[in-house]
């Protein structure tokens, strides 16, 4: 920014610099010198970049931002990695980071942020400077409020100054202003007389259900999208694997409605879930009046969570352990998002059992092994080193060939899973290809078309899909049989089943 301003070195190179963030939160603030990408939805990205760079050398300097760091981090491997560009460095930690920074450092430096930071933590707009970039819906004068309709049946997003904000009592229009005198109040409270942003996406289009249902869930706390960022730095090729928000509302559901806060994981990877779980669990501790110490194997709210992977068990155990000192709010997130950046680093852990504990309530054990299905068949035959009270949930997301497995060792044995427990199994869809192993499976035709133009590696990838796709629709076919088992398979995400214990 400073670059574009003049202030560069001489003769130096004055970088591309994209905000990588949708239209309507850089309308209300931006960096001097950066050029929006103009997106309603930040999956647009990829068409504008193409677009935008289609004559630039591949060594051109190319900055991106953020929000938080995620979406330019996903931006950059993009660049890098589909479009060849070899000059790409990003913000680290985003606009949030960019504003602590300077904060923290009680500079009389001007900021080069002008407007306000939309953010997504409760706060909705963070204002760095008075600048005001955007023009107010009702009267056409610059504006930097940005919030919805107060009309709970129009909700449009809007910028509106404060002017016509008190004028219009919050409403985008007159007609919408009549509805709320009429009601007398908001679904905020009374008449609002004070700046209040919202974040609700009425106005954002949608190309698919999983977009609307994403963008229709609550949001995350804000830990979690630190984890997602962490797990895309440093275990890049299995960044899909997470849970993502949706998917980790869901958990944390199940866990808040468990009768113990008791949860058994298989497959902890990075600890998205894992978090999730304990969040959850501490939900139900609240619930059934659980005041401590915190849960072990012995009783008590209790995560257990499995892992054989060494570069995942210490990424998960960094996150386990920012959780445990610091909860999963915005001092949390600023934690784990030291992990990435210059200097940040992940620590080795040597240990085979990690021990933490959230909100001193929920316990929970990093546990090393070599093979989940033999450690979870000691704890169901209750005669081995592992032993444990039963669980309230047990969730799979280890080995795909063994599931069948994994589900006999919870319904044959009351002392891994609770009669009534919760089994929950992920991946169950898998890419959508148990469509083609259903009704006798694929013709010969079908493969050939399928795999026609594919090279050796695509092809393998390709075969090996189908394969696990098949096993996928034979677990669903048996589990769904079995009268030891209610099930109800829900398409989110990758496909997770859920099976209740009889």
């Amino acid at each position: 920014a400073k670059q574009t301003k003049g202030k560069g070195r001489e003769g130096e190179d004055t970088p591309l610099i994209f905000d990588c963030r949708n239209t309507y939160e850089t309308s209300v603030g931006t960096f001097d010198g950066a050029k929006p990408l103009k997106t309603e939805n930040f999956r647009d990205s990829w068409e504008v970049l193409q677009a935008e760079l289609a004559d630039k050398p591949k060594d051109t300097p190319i900055m991106t931002f953020c929000t938080g760091g995620i979406r330019c981090v996903k931006v950059g491997a993009y660049l890098t990695q589909e479009m060849g560009f070899t000059n790409v460095s990003r913000l680290a930690g985003g606009i949030i980071a960019y504003d602590r920074t300077l904060n923290a450092n009680a500079t009389s430096e001007e900021s080069m942020f002008k407007g306000v930071n939309y953010v997504f933590d409760g706060r909705v707009g963070r204002q760095i400077t008075d600048d005001a970039m955007a023009e107010c819906i009702t009267c056409g004068c610059k504006a930097n409020l940005l919030s919805n309709c107060a009309n709970n049946n129009c909700h449009r997003r809007m910028v509106q100054c404060e002017a016509c904000r008190t004028m219009f009592a919050g409403a985008c229009s007159e007609a919408c202003k009549q509805r709320v005198l009429n009601n007398g109040i908001t679904k905020y409270g009374l008449m609002p007389t004070e700046r209040t942003v919202v974040d609700q996406s009425s106005s954002i289009a949608y190309d698919n259900l999983d977009d609307y249902s994403a963008g229709h869930t609550s949001p995350a706390p804000s830990l979690y999208a630190e984890i997602e960022a962490n797990t895309f730095a440093h275990l890049t090729t299995g960044a899909h694997m997470v849970s993502g928000s949706s998917q980790g509302r869901l958990l944390t559901q199940l866990a808040s409605m468990s009768r113990e806060g008791r949860i058994l994981e298989l497959g902890t990877f990075t600890g998205y879930a894992t978090c999730c779980f304990l969040e959850g669990a501490g939900i139900a501790a609240d619930v059934i009046g659980y005041d401590g110490p915190g849960g072990s194997r012995a009783g008590g709210p209790f995560v257990m969570t499995l892992e054989r992977d060494s570069r995942a068990i210490d990424v998960a155990a960094s996150h386990l352990r920012i959780m445990s000192e610091y909860g999963i709010g915005e001092v949390a997130a600023e934690e784990a998002c030291k992990m990435r950046g210059e200097n940040g680093r992940v620590e080795e852990t040597t240990e085979d059992s990690i021990l933490t504990t959230y909100r001193n309530m929920v316990g929970c054990e990093l546990l090393r092994v070599t093979d989940a299905l033999a450690t979870v068949e000691e704890i169901s035959r209750g005669d081995g080193e592992v032993q444990t009270a039963p669980f309230d949930i047990v969730f799979v997301d280890a080995d795909k060939t063994r599931l069948l497995d994994y589900v006999e060792a919870c319904v044959t044995s009351d002392k891994l899973l609770k009669k009534g427990g919760i089994i929950i199994v992920d991946n169950v869809l898998w890419k959508g290809l148990v469509l083609g192993s259903s009704g006798g499976g694929m013709s010969q035709a079908a493969i050939d078309k399928d795999e026609d133009g594919l090279n050796d590696k695509e092809l393998k990838k390709n075969r090996r899909s189908r394969k696990l796709a098949g096993l996928m629709h034979e677990f669903n076919s048996a589990v769904v049989e079995d009268q030891r088992v209610e099930v109800v398979l829900l398409p989110i995400r990758d496909g997770l089943s859920v099976l209740r214990k009889r």
